[in-house]
C-alpha cells in the first residue's frame, strides 16, 4: 500500500509531491510568515508598509519594508499553490469502496481546495505583489521629484481605501474571506473523507482541522506560522500512520 493510499498508482512522483507540498512548502511558508506583520490597518496600510518596522507588537519578528512585502508575496503565492496540490493528494485514491460519505466529502474537499487556491492567488496578487510594487513605484517617483507630497497623500488614500474594500481588500473582503473559509472547509472535508474511509485517526484529523482554522483566522503572523506548523505535523503523522497500516496489512 502506498503511503498516500493510492494502491493502483504508488508512483514516486506522488511520494515526492507529498513531501514537497505538505512538508517543505509549509515549512518555507511558516518561516516567511514570521516576517508578515498583522494588526496595522488602523495606522494606514500605506503609511505602515512603506517603511521598515521593527516593533514586534505587530507580531512579526521584523518587517524590512516594502521590498520585503513584494518578495514575501512572490514567494508565498506559488507555495500556497503547492500546498493546494498536497491537500488534493490527501484524498487521492478514495473511491466507491470507501463508502458514499468518503466519496462525497473527498469531492467537496477538491472543490474547496480549488477555491482556496484561486482566491489566495487573487488576494496575494492584489494585496501583496501588486500593492508592494505600487508602493515601490511611488517611492521612486517621489525620489525623482515627480510626485508632490499632496499627490502622495492622494495615492495613499486610494491604496488605503482599496486595502479595506469589501470586495478585493486585504482584510475582511469577499476575496480574503472566501480564501480563508475555503481553506477551513477543505481541512474539515478532508478530515471527514479520511475518517470515513478509515485512512486516518481522530487526533491526526483534529490537527489538520486546527490547521484550517488557524489559516482561516489569518495567514499573517502569528496565525499563519501556527497553521503551517500544524499542517506539517498532520501530514507527517498521516504519512507514517499509513505506512504502519500498510505494513500491518502486508503481514496478514
Amino acid at each position: 500500500m502506498a503511503a498516500f493510499d493510492s494502491e493502483r498508482d504508488p508512483s514516486w512522483i506522488k511520494r515526492i509531491l507529498w513531501w514537497v507540498c505538505l512538508v517543505l512548502a509549509p515549512a518555507v511558508l511558516l518561516s516567511i510568515e514570521l516576517f508578515h506583520p498583522s494588526g496595522f490597518t488602523h495606522l494606514g496600510m500605506f503609511q505602515f508598509l512603506s517603511h521598515a518596522e521593527h516593533d514586534q507588537q505587530y507580531w512579526a519578528i521584523d518587517y524590512p519594508g516594502p521590498h520585503w512585502w513584494l518578495v514575501l508575496h512572490m514567494i508565498q503565492t506559488p507555495l500556497v499553490g503547492l500546498v493546494a496540490v498536497g491537500l488534493w493528494l490527501t484524498v487521492d485514491g478514495i473511491g466507491a469502496k470507501d463508502g458514499m460519505a468518503a466519496v462525497v466529502s473527498a469531492g467537496l474537499a477538491r472543490v474547496a481546495i480549488f477555491v482556496m487556491a484561486i482566491y489566495f492567488t487573487v488576494l496575494d496578487a492584489i494585496g501583496g505583489i501588486g500593492l508592494g510594487k505600487t508602493i515601490l513605484v511611488v517611492e521612486q517617483l517621489v525620489a525623482d521629484g515627480k510626485l508632490t507630497p499632496q499627490q502622495v497623500e492622494g495615492v495613499a488614500l486610494v491604496l488605503n481605501t482599496t486595502w479595506v474594500d469589501p470586495l478585493i481588500g486585504g482584510i475582511g473582503s469577499f476575496v480574503s474571506l472566501t480564501a480563508s473559509w475555503a481553506a477551513f472547509a477543505a481541512s474539515v472535508l478532508i478530515a471527514v473523507a479520511l475518517l470515513a474511509s478509515g485512512r486516518a485517526g481522530w487526533l491526526n484529523m483534529a490537527v489538520l482541522v486546527a490547521f484550517g482554522w488557524e489559516l482561516q483566522t489569518a495567514h499573517a503572523s502569528p496565525h499563519g506560522p501556527i497553521a503551517f506548523g500544524l499542517l506539517i505535523v498532520a501530514s507527517v503523522w498521516l504519512w507514517f500512520g499509513r505506512r504502519r497500516a500498510g505494513r500491518r496489512v502486508s503481514r496478514l
